[in-house]
This record gives structure tokens, sequence and C-alpha cells, in this order.
């Protein structure tokens, strides 16, 4: 059978008393994995535009995951659309979007770049999605989850925007390790210095008990600098945002 990797988006699944939709994404990876429906390739946290006019339980993010699958899209999506109508906070106005290998990436891209520099109507995201090939499905309400969600999509599988805060083996990343450890512990393969250089295995690196890749080419990618204080010693460029929440 044909595997691919589709790219889901959610949006909007929590309320300001609840957990965050990261939170809610990466138990939709484990479920996913747990019952067969596909293997997930980690889940991304892109920030979109931050405007009085949106509203957001903190500031404006949205997720993606790659979830690597023989089941046919709308299989996907019934799964996908049954997790978040079940984990969604009951106030909340959720948005779920599935990129196939039948879809128009290029014109998902555009939408979720324009959703970084302004604010997008819900009839857009519909012409979008429907342009593109895009299953979109609004959950709640207002449907404005449904705009993130699309956005999510079109900046993950464009594979240059937003940062990893689930992946195989990242959260056991702790304290001090080398730039080998990481490579063999996850599958993150770039680890790289100020002028773009992989580190050698050997380098030692702070983590700052806080590992999280930035999403570039398609690939988790980590900076790093040397300490002024310790030649020897590497220091993560990404250290957690006052923004992070508890899903992250």
């Amino acid at each position: 059978m044909i595997s691919e990797g589709f790219v889901i988006g959610i949006d909007d699944t929590d309320s300001a008393e609840s957990g965050g939709t990261g939170g809610l994404v990466r138990a939709l990876a484990a479920q996913a994995r747990a019952e067969g429906a596909g293997e997930p390739e980690g889940v991304t946290r892109h920030a979109l535009w931050t405007s009085d006019k949106v509203s957001a339980t903190e500031r404006n993010h949205c997720y993606a995951l790659v979830l690597r699958s023989d089941r046919s899209v709308l299989e996907i999506e019934d799964f996908v659309v049954e997790f978040a109508r079940a984990e969604a906070e009951r106030d909340a106005d959720p948005g779920v979007a599935i990129l196939s290998r039948h879809s128009d990436m290029p014109h998902i891209l555009a939408f979720g770049r324009r959703s970084q520099q302004e604010l997008m109507r819900l009839d857009w995201a519909q012409t979008f999605s429907t342009e593109a090939n895009v299953a979109l499905r609004a959950l709640g309400r207002d449907r404005q989850g449904s705009i993130g969600a699309l956005a999510a999509v079109g900046l993950r599988a464009g594979g240059g925007d937003g940062y990893f805060i689930d992946l195989d083996g990242l959260r056991e990343l702790n304290g001090r390790v080398t730039a080998g450890q990481i490579r063999e512990r996850t599958i993150i393969e770039h680890v790289l210095d100020e002028d773009g250089e992989e580190l050698d295995r050997d380098d030692l690196i702070e983590t700052f008990d806080w590992v999280r890749p930035h999403l570039e080419e398609g690939q988790p990618t980590l900076h790093a600098t040397r300490s002024s204080e310790d030649r020897k010693l590497w220091l993560l460029d990404h250290r957690r945002p006052s923004d992070a929440g508890d899903e992250d």
C-alpha cells in the first residue's frame, strides 16, 4: 500500500482555563501511533499575526503534525475530527485541516504566510482550501479555528517555519549532551554553529533542559553558539520563550 505524509493542522481547541492546543496535538500523535493510524513525524508550533482583533487564549499560535500513514485522506480526516471533537474544550472553536499528496502545497503556504501578516477571513480560508484540495473542517460555533488550522498545514508543509514541540527522543535531551548524542537519540541531523557548519560529534552542548529545533528546509535543525566562558561548551540558541505555555 502507498504510504504518505499527511500534514494535519489544528487550532483553537483550548480555553483560557484549559491545557493548550499543543498538548492536544501531541496526544493526537500518541494515539495515532497507539491505534496504528500512522507514524507521527513531529509536532510543530507556528506563530500567526497577533492583534486585538484575533481571539486567542495567549499568543496567536497554531500547530501541525505530519502523520505517515497508508490510510486514505478520508480515513485520516475521520480519525482526527473524532479526536478533536472528543478532546477539545466545550467552549473552544476548533478547526482541522489535512493536506495530502493531491493538494496544492504552494497555494496553502501562501495562505499561511499571509496569516502571519494580516487578519484572514473565514471565507478566504474556505476558498483557499477548496482551490488547493485541502480538507478543512470547522468544528466550532464560529468556525474561526479553521483559519489557523489551514495556516498551520501550509507553514508546516512549506518546511521553513516554526519549531518542534514534539519529536521522538526530544524531551529526553536534558542537561549537557554531545552533538553526536543528539543525532543518535533523535532524527535531528543538523546541529549547526554560528557559521552554519555542523558541530563535531564530541562537541558538548548545554540544552538548558529545553530542546526545540527549528523547522528549516523540511528538517529539524538546531543552532548553537560557543560559550564565552568555556570555549569547549556550546549553548543552544533557542531558549524557552516566556509564552511557551505548558504544552511546549
